[in-house]
């Protein structure tokens, strides 16, 4: 979306100068096309990847804060076996074979005896069973449901609004798997703009030191957003191409791999590059306390469980994986194994495979690489920064590329499109937070509001495009819209049930006052920017560069 190098390539340094001449002019100009019309044809749809990606690194925060809080309760503590081991005892052994043990994020104990049955209706094995919800303190039933009852996000998500906004980053609401498909294109778009953006710029590396000048071409908006791609170019490539492997692993890789290397049978492929070796030995034998393999787990893993998988429950050749996130000074997660029946720790077993390799590290590196989540909100925080410059470079070089083409209709209503799904977006996200806040104030169904509060936000956020004058008044417009949607948010949250802030502070809940705060100094912000820019006078229009 930006323009050709110019030829000759006079004050570049030899080896710059070297890789240029190896393009001829006509190849400069098809890729300079191949850039633009790429961006063109898929930017806005790259752009909500981006944006909603924005948004969901920091998704565990956002679902805290949207369900009011997060309990403070250990429920991997003392006492846990005494707590889960009824409740499997009960199970007939056919469900004995998988458990899983988590906590949610309001503090209760899910403990899932369940068995891979074949499901008619997906022709996929998958988990069927009965999970039952504790209160991790007491260990009392809270719930019990039963079946494949991972098909009813009600039995198994905590916040609906979290829910939505992570499916809509990772497959832009699309029905799996063409979603997931769809964003690993984009994610291949986003590496492949920033190569040839690179190739078409000679300057970009020197502009990244020459500071803004009144009147001067860093004031330009096109050297905003080739300074912006240029500081986030390895962010870039690093997003592109963690998000491309998250959303190909398991829609083309992993299919292909089951066939060509396990002839389609699914728990073949599983046991092996998921589970631990196991010796079968069916005989019945007594579980080991799993409140001592956790307290040992702890010691050598050196941070807290988050998760507990049993295997052969009951039998002499149980195995017990024990899970936790990366420690301080550490990037991928650790996993445990324990024999289940003498309790005694076997080995750390890698995220694929059953030996460490390259292959499982880098597959364990992927998750942390593109959320950011490997040092808590500091970095989190420079993952919402750069997210945020790539977005720009998408808004941008969109609108350069309109801005050549200024003269023709047909590229002036794309121009609009773009300044609508710019602010329309953030205008549709925000009414499905509205939505879902109002919904269970009134006690309504949250899974359904939520997702109908973001097509009701579409109103807001793209009529204003039919009906403004121009694209000054339409922008302030939509700054104003958000600046007072997101400073009033935080009020319908409290005023549907949610924890003031005074409780908040006296029970310790600090993410959710954080989000408040931050939502209120995001929309103070907006509305400075749209009477700012109400304040100044309209300049003269001039030629795009």
């Amino acid at each position: 979306m930006l323009d050709p190098i110019p030829l000759p390539f006079q004050g570049m340094g030899s080896r710059k100068r070297l890789l240029m001449t190896a393009f001829t002019q006509t190849q400069l100009k098809r890729l300079m096309a191949v850039h633009g019309w790429s961006g063109t044809v898929l930017g806005l749809l790259l752009y909500a990847v981006v944006l909603t990606g924005i948004v969901v690194v920091f998704a565990h925060e956002l679902e805290v804060w949207s369900i009011g809080g997060t309990s403070h309760s250990h429920p991997f503590g003392p006492g846990l076996d005494a707590k889960v081991r009824p409740f499997i005892d009960k199970m007939s052994k056919g469900y004995q074979r998988e458990i899983s043990i988590n906590d949610g994020i309001r503090g209760e104990l899910t403990v899932f005896p369940h068995a891979n049955v074949l499901n008619s209706a997906t022709g996929w094995n998958e988990a069927y069973g009965s999970m039952f919800i504790l209160n991790a303190d007491t260990g009392e039933l809270l719930q019990r449901r039963d079946g494949f009852v991972y098909h009813d996000t009600h039995w198994y998500v905590d916040s609906a609004l979290e829910h939505f906004l992570v499916d809509l980053h990772v497959q832009l609401y699309v029905p799996s798997p063409w979603g997931l498909i769809l964003t690993g294109v984009l994610g291949l778009l986003m590496i492949s703009t920033g190569i040839s953006g690179l190739i078409l710029h000679r300057h970009m590396i020197r502009d990244l030191f020459v500071p803004e000048r009144s009147g001067q071409r860093l004031v330009s908006f096109r050297d905003r957003h080739v300074l912006a791609g240029t500081w986030g170019l390895i962010f870039a490539f690093l997003l592109g191409f963690t998000g491309a492997y998250f959303s190909f692993s398991g829609t083309v890789v992993y299919p292909l791999l089951l066939e060509t290397a396990f002839g389609g049978d699914q728990d073949k492929a599983s046991e092996t590059l998921y589970a631990p070796l196991v010796m079968s030995d069916p005989s019945s034998a007594r579980l080991a306390s799993l409140d001592e393999m956790i307290a040992d787990s702890t010691m050598r893993a050196g941070a807290p469980v988050n998760f507990i998988s049993i295997k052969n429950y009951g039998r002499r050749d149980a195995v017990v994986r024990i899970y936790h996130p990366a420690p301080s000074g550490e990037l991928v997660y650790k996993q445990t194994v324990y024999d289940g029946t003498t309790g005694a720790f076997q080995y750390f077993k890698p995220d694929v495979g059953r030996l460490p390799s390259s292959g499982s590290l880098i597959n364990g590196l992927m998750w942390p690489l593109h959320t950011g989540d490997f040092a808590g909100v500091l970095s989190k925080a420079v993952w919402v920064g750069l997210g945020s410059a790539m977005a720009f470079v998408v808004i941008s070089g969109l609108r350069l590329w309109v801005r050549r083409r200024e003269d023709e209709p047909l590229w002036q209503r794309f121009g609009r499109a773009v300044t609508v799904v710019g602010y329309g977006l953030p205008v549709a996200m925000l009414m499905c937070a509205y939505a879902y806040f109002l919904a269970l104030g009134a006690a309504a169904d949250e899974f359904w509001w939520t997702p109908a509060g973001f097509l009701i936000g579409l109103t807001p956020g793209v009529v204003p495009g039919f009906v403004a004058r121009d694209e000054d008044s339409l922008r302030r417009f939509y700054r104003l819209l958000l600046g007072i949607g997101l400073i009033l948010l935080p009020v319908v949250r409290m005023a549907t049930g949610g924890l003031d802030w005074a409780t908040a502070i006296a029970q310790g809940q600090g993410t959710v006052l954080s989000v408040d705060l931050t939502l209120l100094l995001l929309g103070a912000g907006l509305v400075w920017w749209a009477r700012r820019m109400h304040a100044l006078p309209t300049p003269e229009p001039t030629p795009a560069e």
